[in-house]
């Protein structure tokens, strides 16, 4: 049995990318999300943040503003540079001062909002779901389209089946009418031959019935004429879902 469209799909938890140098501050962050249907990935530094989104798809970074060797800045921008990842949520997670020059420099660097340390578990949880929760939406939608997509093609492609039958039907049907229409110039094509056959000693009579097969004939290539100037077709929908097809 085929699943419909509407039917409930399981959607995999969203990945989030935790980001900090200290183990500590990873495992109080996890510890902090563990009731958000989610699944968390850590880094302890910049570098092994971009490797890990080589590996995960991530729908949201926690990333900290200071470490060593590559700060969170200089990650952001490199995550940001990337086509494959330039499109991921980052919150920055800093303990340095709310200055305005350090707020510019994250949010010019790629983040969607600054969480400042000591943190709020509550507004951290909160602002986290909701990241996650776009991120469903965003699954379910494409999932979604996915399917209409593929309901589409199946229905396009029945369409072409039953325009093949038809057509199909109807070159029969033309055939069937075609024989029925050669059929009497035929016999009496036939039959005037074999009456000439019969008064083979006596031609005065045979002018006649040389007439008679020079208008079969004439029928018979008239009817080959009309065939031969069948050059395509055409389907004319009509309303109601049903269609003609034209030659």
């Amino acid at each position: 049995m085929e699943k419909s469209i509407s039917s409930p799909e399981i959607i995999p938890s969203p990945k989030v990318l935790l980001v900090d140098d200290r183990i500590e501050n990873l495992v109080a962050l996890e510890k902090t999300l563990a009731d958000l249907d989610a699944e968390f990935v850590r880094a302890a530094s910049g570098e092994a943040a971009l490797t890990a989104l080589l590996e995960h798809a991530v729908a949201l970074i926690l990333l900290d503003v200071q470490m060593p060797d590559m700060d969170g800045f200089e990650t952001a921008a490199l995550i940001r540079s990337n086509a494959d990842t330039r499109h991921i949520p980052i919150i920055f997670v800093t303990a340095i001062s709310k200055d305005q020059k350090h707020v510019f420099s994250g949010y010019a660097s790629g983040a969607v909002d600054y969480l400042f340390k000591p943190l709020d578990p509550d507004i951290l949880k909160s602002k986290v779901g909701v990241f996650l929760e776009l991120d469903r939406q965003k699954t379910i939608i494409a999932n979604t389209n996915a399917q209409l997509k593929a309901a589409n093609r199946k229905i396009f492609e029945q369409q072409q089946a039953v325009i093949k039958q038809e057509r199909l039907k109807v070159l029969l049907q033309m055939a069937g009418a075609t024989a029925h229409e050669l059929n009497q110039p035929l016999m009496s094509l036939l039959g005037n031959i074999d009456l000439i056959r019969m008064a083979r000693d006596d031609p005065s009579k045979w002018m006649r019935w040389l007439d008679s097969i020079e208008a079969a004939g004439q029928r018979m290539a008239n009817i080959v004429r009309r065939i031969q100037t069948i050059r395509s077709d055409e389907v004319i929908p009509y309303p109601g879902g049903s269609s003609i097809i034209k030659f």
